[in-house]
C-alpha cells in the first residue's frame, strides 16, 4: 500500500511539472510588465498560491518539493512556502523551523530579500503569539534594519513588523520605544490612503489600530489604549462614509470591536458613564446580538465588575466555539474558558463554577496531551533521531504522571468543595480560590517542562546543521579530488596514445613538451595522493621523531622552492630575518617541518591571485613576506600576504578538514589542516593572527635547540 501511495505521489508531482513546463513554453513569447524582480510572481509561485487558496495544503507541499527539484523554485522560496503551508496545517513548530531557515540563509537576490521579509514577519508573529518577546523583537528589528539597507519591501510588511516590534517592547517594559514604533506603524498603514482611499486599505488600518489598543489594554495602559481606540473609531467613520452598503457584516463587526476596546479603556480610567454608553452602543448593534458580539462584550463586563452579565454572555461560548470550528487548545482555554470560569466565580454562581471547573480540568488535560503529542510528532519529523524518540517517550511518561496528579488533585478539590459547600458556604469560596491557585501552579510547572524540551530541540537543530555541513564538505572534497585526479589522468592517457601510436613521428620540441606535460601531471597526481595520505594521518597524536639538527633558514628556503612561490609571477616574495633568526638551529624533522611551511606558503600564493572562476585579471602585483624571528625558545615563521584575507570569526574554522571559505578558488580544503597537524606533532603550532588586516598573517612556531 505504501509503495502504491508513493507511486501515486510521484505521478502527481510529474503531471504538475508537465503542466508548469507547458505553461512556461506557451507564455514564453509574452513580455512581462516592468516591475521590480522582488515583486515578480513566477508560474511556480502562482500555482502554489492557488493550491493554498483551495486549502489543499498537502498539495502545496508536493508542488513545493517538485518545483525545487526542477529548479523552478529557489531553496529560500521553497522554505518560505513550506512555512506557510505548515502554519495553515497547524504544525507551528515545522512552520517556525522553515521560517528560521529562510531568515538565517544568505540573501543574494531581490527575490531572496522578498522571501526574507515575508518570513521574518511571519516568524516574529508566531513568536509573539507564544509570548517569546525577546526573540521576536530581535528578529523583527533585524528585518527592519535590512529593509532600510536593501530596500525593495512593501509598506504593509514594514507596517506589520513595526507593530510587532511595538508589541514586544510594550510587553518588555520599553514604553517610549513601543509608542514610537506604534506611531511609525500607523504612518505606514496610512501611506496607501494618501493617494487613493480603498475599503481594503481602510480595513487593514482599522484592524491594526484596534490591535494596538488591545495591546495596551492587556498591560493596563488605558490612556494609550483609549487614544488608539479613538484613532480606530475615526477610521471606522471614514470606512462607513466610503462604502456604507459594502460588506455590512464585517463593517458592523469592526465597528463593534473598536467600540468594545473603547469601553474597556474608559472603564479602566474610571470613566464609567462613558464606558457604559459605548457598551450600550454595541448592544444596540446587530453584531452585538450575535454570539461573537456577546463573547467580545464580556471583556467589558468583566472590566466593569458586572460578573453576572459576563457569565450570562459566556453561556453562548459552546455555540461560538462550534461555529468557528475551534478546538479546546491551550490558547483557547486561556482566552475563552478561563474567563468564563472567573466570571461565574466572581458572580458567586457556585453550581456553575463547579461545572465550569470540571470542564476546565478536562479541557486542560486534553489540550496538554494533544499539544505535547502534536509537538512530539512535528519534532520527530524534523529531526528523525533515536535520541529524540527517547526524549519524547520520557516526556510522555512525565506528562502521564503530571496528568494523573492533576486529575487526582482536581477530583479531590471538587469533592472537598461539595462537602464544604453543604456545611460552610463561606469557607467553600476560600477553598475554591485555593484550588485555582494550585491549578495555576501545576500549569506553570508544565510550561517549565515544555521550555526545557524546546531548549533540547534547539540543541538538536544545531547538531543536525553541523552534521549536514560536515557531510556537505566531505562530499565536496571527494568531488574535488576526483576532478583533480581525473584531469591529469586524461592528459597522461592522451599523450600515452600519441607516443605509442605506430609510425608517429614527433620533432624534438614536441617530444620535450610531451615529456614536460607527463612529468608535471605525474607530479600533480603524486602530490594529490600525498595529500590524501597526509589527511589520513591528520588526527594522529603521535609525536614525529626530531633527529635533524638544521638551520631554520634552510627550512624556509626549501619550503619557498617547494611551494613555487619564488617563481609566482603575480606576487613579489621576500624572506626577512630578525636578530639571530638567520642562525637559529632547530632539532626537528626536516622533511615534516619543510612540508608544513610549504603548505602555508602555498596557501598565501593561491589566495593572493584572483580566482580564475571569476574571470578577474591581475591588476597589481601582490606581496608575500616570510619573516623569521626567535621568541621564548621558539622560532617563528611568519607568513604575511595582502590577499583576500580571513574573517576573524573564521580563525579556527579554516583549520578544520575540507573547509574552503571561498568556493571560487581551486583546492581541497585540507592544506592548513595538514600543516597544523604536522606543526603540533613537532612540538609547535600554526595560528592565524586576527590583528592583521591587509590580508592574512599565519604564524608557525617550532621549538629551537635547547
Amino acid at each position: 500500500m505504501n509503495d502504491m501511495k508513493n507511486r501515486k505521489t510521484t505521478l502527481y508531482a510529474a503531471l504538475l511539472l508537465f503542466v508548469v513546463v507547458v505553461m512556461m513554453i506557451a507564455c514564453g513569447e509574452q513580455k512581462p510588465a516592468a516591475v521590480p524582480e522582488f515583486m515578480a510572481v513566477s508560474h511556480a509561485d502562482s500555482l502554489i498560491f492557488e493550491r493554498g487558496r483551495q486549502q489543499d495544503y498537502q498539495g502545496m507541499l508536493v508542488l513545493i518539493d517538485s518545483f525545487e527539484q526542477a529548479r523552478a523554485l529557489s531553496e529560500i522560496a521553497a522554505n518560505r512556502w513550506r512555512g506557510v503551508a505548515y502554519n495553515y496545517l497547524g504544525s507551528v513548530r515545522k512552520s517556525e523551523f522553515y521560517y528560521k531557515k529562510v531568515v538565517s540563509a544568505p540573501i543574494k537576490t531581490d527575490a531572496d530579500k522578498y522571501n526574507y521579509y515575508k518570513s521574518s514577519r511571519r516568524l516574529s508573529e508566531i513568536l509573539v503569539k507564544r509570548g517569546e518577546y525577546d526573540e521576536a523583537l530581535s528578529i523583527a528589528l533585524e528585518a527592519v534594519d535590512k529593509m532600510e539597507e536593501w530596500g525593495g519591501y512593501s509598506p504593509k510588511d514594514l507596517a506589520i513588523l513595526l507593530k510587532t516590534i511595538g508589541c514586544c517592547q510594550l510587553n518588555l517594559g520599553q514604553l517610549k520605544e513601543a509608542a514610537s514604533n506604534y506611531a511609525s506603524s500607523y504612518q505606514k498603514f496610512m501611506l496607501p490612503l494618501a493617494d487613493t482611499v480603498t475599503v481594503r486599505d481602510l480595513n487593514e488600518a482599522i484592524m491594526a489600530t484596534e490591535e494596538i489598543a488591545l495591546d495596551y489594554i492587556n498591560v493596563s495602559r488605558f490612556d494609550e489604549a483609549l487614544h488608539w481606540a479613538d484613532v480606530a473609531d475615526s477610521l471606522m467613520t471614514q470606512r462607513t462614509e466610503l462604502a456604507p452598503d459594502y460588506d455590512i457584516a464585517n463593517l458592523q463587526k469592526y465597528g463593534s470591536r473598536v467600540t468594545i476596546r473603547k469601553a474597556i479603556a474608559l472603564q479602566g480610567l474610571n470613566r464609567d458613564k462613558e464606558a457604559l454608553q459605548a457598551y450600550r452602543k454595541v448592544l444596540d448593534s446587530q453584531y452585538g446580538k450575535t454570539d461573537d458580539g456577546r463573547i467580545e462584550a464580556a471583556e467589558y463586563l468583566m472590566a466593569a465588575h458586572r460578573y453576572g452579565e459576563a457569565a450570562d454572555n459566556y453561556g453562548s461560548l459552546d455555540r461560538f466555539l462550534a461555529r468557528h470550528g475551534m478546538d479546546m487548545t491551550l490558547d483557547n482555554i486561556r482566552v475563552y474558558l478561563l474567563p468564563k470560569y472567573r466570571a461565574n466565580l466572581a458572580a458567586g454562581r457556585r453550581d456553575s463554577v463547579m461545572a465550569v471547573g470540571e470542564e476546565l480540568c478536562d479541557a486542560l488535560d486534553s489540550a496538554i496531551v494533544h499539544a505535547k503529542n502534536s509537538d512530539a510528532a512535528e519534532l520527530a519529523t524534523i529531526y528523525d533521531t533515536q535520541q529524540k524518540e527517547e526524549q519524547i517517550m520520557a516526556q510522555k511518561s512525565y506528562m502521564a504522571r503530571q496528568r494523573l496528579y492533576g486529575i487526582s488533585l482536581a477530583s479531590f478539590l471538587i469533592l472537598t468543595f461539595l462537602i464544604i459547600y453543604v456545611v460552610h458556604r463561606i469557607r467553600a469560596q476560600r477553598r475554591l480560590a485555593h484550588a485555582y491557585q494550585k491549578l495555576e501552579e501545576a500549569n506553570r510547572k508544565l510550561e517549565e517542562a515544555n521550555q526545557q524540551l524546546e531548549q533540547k530541540n534547539e540543541q538538536l537543530t544545531v547538531a543536525n546543521a553541523r552534521a549536514e555541513e560536515s557531510s556537505r564538505m566531505k562530499t565536496d572534497f571527494i568531488q574535488q579530488i576526483s576532478h583533480e585526479i581525473r584531469t591529469p589522468l586524461n592528459i597522461l592517457s592522451g599523450y600515452t596514445q600519441i607516443v605509442t601510436t605506430p609510425g608517429m613521428e614527433l620533432d624534438d620540441e614536441t617530444r620535450q613538451d610531451i615529456n614536460r606535460q607527463i612529468t608535471e601531471n605525474t607530479d600533480r597526481i603524486t602530490g594529490l595522493v600525498n595529500k590524501m595520505l597526509e589527511l589520513s594521518d591528520v588526527n594522529s597524536k603521535s609525536v614525529i621523531e626530531r633527529n635533524d639538527n638544521v638551520l631554520g633558514v634552510q627550512i624556509a628556503a626549501q619550503a619557498a622552492d617547494d611551494s613555487g612561490i619564488n617563481n609566482a609571477t603575480h606576487l613579489q616574495f621576500d624572506l626577512q630575518f630578525s636578530d639571530g633568526a638567520d642562525n637559529a638551529m632547530l632539532q626537528t624533522n626536516l622533511v615534516s617541518a619543510t612540508r608544513a611551511l610549504t603548505l602555508v606558503l602555498d596557501n598565501a600564493r593561491k589566495f593572493t591571485k584572483p580566482a580564475e572562476a571569476l574571470g578577474v585579471e591581475d591588476t597589481e602585483q601582490k606581496h608575500v613576506v616570510l619573516r623569521m624571528a626567535v621568541s621564548d625558545g621558539q622560532l617563528q615563521f611568519v607568513v604575511e600576504d595582502d590577499g583576500i584575507g580571513v574573517p576573524a570569526e573564521e580563525a579556527e574554522r579554516i583549520f578544520d578538514e575540507f573547509v574552503q571559505l571561498n568556493e571560487y578558488y581551486d583546492g581541497t580544503g585540507i592544506g592548513l589542516t595538514v600543516a597544523r597537524s604536522i606543526a603540533r606533532r613537532l612540538g609547535g603550532d600554526i595560528v592565524l593572527d586576527t590583528s592583521y588586516s591587509p590580508g592574512a598573517r599565519f604564524v608557525m612556531t617550532l621549538p629551537t635547540t635547547a
